[in-house]
């Protein structure tokens, strides 16, 4: 199913200017965890990117953050920008909670394609400071950090550019919703890491929930560019006989929420071998034995918000805590015959209730 935008189009985009991001050599600081009593293990190498519209395998850059640039065509729909992948918008089997709904989508749903052309046009008229050429609902909902925001407020009057080669997208036909990790500019050359979800009702904008995090005041010190670039794995395609259903996808990351609560050890988890974990880009867990020697007590609130079928991609807004305030980490889980295979993270200290 094509797009349809009825007022909107893409001509209102020939209107931006392009914005270039510059390339940033930001360090973290090594880690262990979001809290709790850790023991990191050896972190595994964090500079493999894959092109922002290239082929659906990811292409091997270095490991500095690249530039890219505001105002351009949306890249072709797939898992991050990637080419699209056969049976885009296919629906798995229904789960059990609100988002493992009917497998259906409704005959005028936005399908794989669209949600993500959708994310293209929002974060492109982000970094022009263009939120006018959005089609957004009369009822929108918008939050940055739990907090209700006024869209043209806040980010869309100092972001200045994206960087292409750090843009993950995983999106959900069933439920109308696409999300994206990814750095961008501010002020010029000043990094930011930024998650955004959006939902979609009718082709146009009816939420937005978006998570800013600046070096300045990041979640545990964590903020390393080079580390946002996403790993290969989470741009491998996967063949359309071997795609998990949403009920099966969500079994695997329970069982690693269980791990985070304390329910289970790292054992009881279908990690794949070469696993890693990062948070805002750094590094806080590689390998088998580095989970085995970190253990946790949280109270994970378990918001799960897209089930990527097509991509093996499970991403959700996890308050670690029943708390007004608390860490909340926008987690994606990249899952392949059964086994988690990478975790990346972006996260902030924030108020928890807007999303109730």
């Amino acid at each position: 199913m094509q797009c349809s935008w009825r007022l909107f189009s893409w001509a209102c985009l020939a209107l931006v200017f392009a914005c270039t991001g510059t390339d940033s050599a930001d360090q973290g600081i090594l880690a262990a965890g979001a809290g709790g009593s850790t023991s990191a293990g050896s972190p595994a190498p964090a500079g493999m990117s894959g092109g922002a519209a290239g082929t659906s395998a990811a292409a091997a850059g270095s490991g500095g953050a690249g530039s890219g640039t505001a105002g351009v065509a949306p890249p072709p729909a797939g898992i991050g920008g990637s080419a699209v992948v056969p049976d885009a918008g296919m629906a798995g089997a229904a789960g059990g909670d609100a988002a493992m709904g009917d497998a259906a989508t409704a005959p005028d749903a936005c399908d794989r394609a669209c949600l993500i052309e959708v994310m293209s046009a929002y974060l492109t008229a982000l970094a022009a400071k263009n939120s006018a050429a959005l089609p957004v609902s009369m009822s929108l909902k918008y939050t940055d950090n739990g907090a209700t925001a006024e869209l043209g407020s806040g980010l869309w009057q100092t972001a200045s550019g994206l960087r292409m080669d750090t843009r993950l997208d995983f999106a959900d036909p069933q439920e109308g919703q696409v999300a994206s990790q990814l750095v961008l500019d501010e002020n010029g050359s000043t990094p930011v890491i930024y998650q955004v979800r959006l939902k979609v009702v009718a082709h146009e904008i009816t939420e937005i929930e978006s998570m800013t995090v600046r070096q300045r005041g990041a979640a545990n010190g964590f903020f390393s560019v080079p580390g946002m670039t996403p790993q290969p794995v989470f741009r491998q395609a996967i063949e359309a006989s071997k795609r998990l259903t949403r009920a099966q996808l969500k079994t695997e990351v329970d069982l690693y929420l269980d791990y985070l609560d304390g329910e289970t050890g790292a054992s009881g988890v279908h990690f794949d071998a070469a696993c890693a974990r990062y948070e805002n880009g750094q590094v806080t867990a590689s390998g088998l034995s580095s989970f085995e020697r970190q253990s946790w007590s949280f109270d994970v609130v378990r918001r799960y918000l897209v089930f990527d079928e097509e991509a093996g991609i499970v991403w959700g807004m996890f308050p670690f805590s029943q708390a007004a305030r608390a860490l909340v980490v926008g987690e994606a889980f990249k899952v392949i015959d059964g086994k988690i295979m990478m975790i990346q993270a972006v996260m902030a200290n924030q108020p928890t209730n807007a999303w109730e």
